[in-house]
């Protein structure tokens, strides 16, 4: 039975810093070049607590880490950040446009209880890098705080939770994103509602949608400080802050990851050597249909683009039917799966070498695939993973393949903070 708390959340004092300015995307979906842009762009922007920048000049006494510690500690004093007067549950509405039409996403963020892997209350679907989670682990070590939250996705047919949540809810704040979506945190802390929220979220597992490595890091912090403090009774470093969204709200969006990869053939042998493993079919598409073409792809089918030339690629009968053979069967019907596949054994690419390598960049905009692929890049566009394949693989104890999916838009960072004390217990 998973079990959430309010908590005393730390936000950025608005008479202080605008918002726009001082807000970000998720650290993990930035490239280098916004990352830079985010750390310029204000000298309060949550970036320089989550995602510091990394000095030639670093070492053990001074580097991102430590400077991430003396600015969480000043911003505080220097009344930047506030915290919170009462213990909350905060209401997130994300209100976009994607295809032309309007979505509105509901969802909360609370506090968590941590769960080793093994009890399957919080249930993963992706692997996780060993290097990113030292990464991690370093900050929360120095800083004792989570300054972004990680996303999960529970069931609630009739979205009691949510409607509990809007109730009781009081507007705290409202901004904007670079893309003109709006983002508004709401504020919830009576006590009913809470026990509400309570009931619905300890009826079932968790399934993590982003954020893996976050998750595994607080496990190990909790670990760490359990040799220090004991494991009971529960304490802050025992909680995770976290995004919580059914599985049934209706503006949860899902898009296909699609790859843009830089490889060491051309068009015409990429295409030669596929045809021995499938079909090839030169398709003609306008740019403002592509995605609806997409969702009706075949998991087993994705277009190969290369400057101005698009092919639709579909696995050969005889193949489809090793693909069970290949994969465990949750796993067998997934585009991602079936594309890594054919791509290593046509084309002998392992696309976990090139991401080492900087030669493989994963979104989920055809527009940009299709712009950049020329010169030695070749893109790649995939149906969707449908959403409840997450928690097929999740349930079944196996992973789906890196970058199986994306949930759009992303919750922005630094909307609010949890800070840990390790010697105190719940409400933190």
């Amino acid at each position: 039975m998973n079990e959430i708390k309010p908590f005393y959340g730390w936000r950025y004092n608005s008479k202080k810093v605008p918002l726009e300015e001082v807000l970000a995307p998720p650290y993990d979906v930035v490239s280098p070049e916004e990352h830079r842009a985010y750390l310029q762009k204000n000298p309060y922007n949550v970036f320089h607590l989550e995602l510091g920048e990394i000095l030639a000049s670093d070492n053990e006494d001074e580097n991102r880490y430590t400077r991430a510690k003396a600015l969480w500690d000043k911003w505080r004093k220097e009344n930047v950040l506030v915290r919170e007067k009462s213990p909350s549950v905060y209401l997130y509405r994300l209100k976009f446009s994607w295809e032309g039409k309007v979505f509105v996403r509901k969802g909360f963020i609370s506090l968590v209880r941590l769960a080793p892997w093994e009890e399957k209350k919080i249930l993963p679907h992706e692997k996780t890098f060993d290097k990113v989670t030292e990464d991690r682990l370093k900050l929360l070590r120095a800083t004792c705080a989570q300054f972004s939250q990680i996303f999960c996705l529970y069931h609630d047919q009739k979205l009691e939770s949510i409607s509990a949540l809007e109730s009781k809810a009081s507007p705290l704040l409202q901004v904007k994103d670079p893309d003109g979506f709006t983002h508004e945190l709401l504020q919830v802390s009576d006590p009913e509602v809470i026990a509400c929220v309570q009931e619905v979220i300890g009826k079932g597992p968790l399934y993590i949608a982003d954020g893996h490595h976050r998750y595994t890091t607080a496990l190990r912090f909790m670990r760490e400080m359990e040799k220090i403090y004991g494991s009971t009774p529960p304490r802050c470093f025992h909680y995770m802050m976290m995004y919580l969204c059914p599985f049934e709200e209706p503006g949860l969006l899902v898009l296909p990851t699609h790859r843009l990869l830089n490889l060491p053939f051309s068009f015409e042998e990429i295409a030669q050597k596929l045809s021995s493993w499938g079909d090839l079919e030169e398709v003609s598409i306008a740019q403002e249909k592509l995605s609806a073409y997409l969702e009706d792809l075949k998991p087993y089918q994705f277009i190969l683009v290369y400057e101005d030339r698009l092919l639709l690629f579909t696995l050969a009968p005889n193949l489809r039917e090793k693909l069970s053979q290949v994969f465990p069967k949750e796993v067998a019907s997934l585009p991602v799966a079936i594309f890594t596949w054919v791509m290593k054994e046509a084309l002998g690419v392992d696309e976990a070498a090139l991401k080492t390598q900087g030669k493989a960049f994963f979104m989920p905009w055809t527009s940009r695939i299709i712009e950049n692929a020329s010169g030695g890049k070749f893109g790649f566009l995939l149906a969707p993973t449908p959403v409840l394949a997450l928690e097929k693989v999740a349930n079944a104890g196996t992973v789906m393949p890196h970058k199986s999916t994306y949930f759009h838009p992303k919750i922005l960072t630094g909307m609010v903070f949890f800070e840990i004390s390790p010697d105190k217990g719940p409400p933190c």
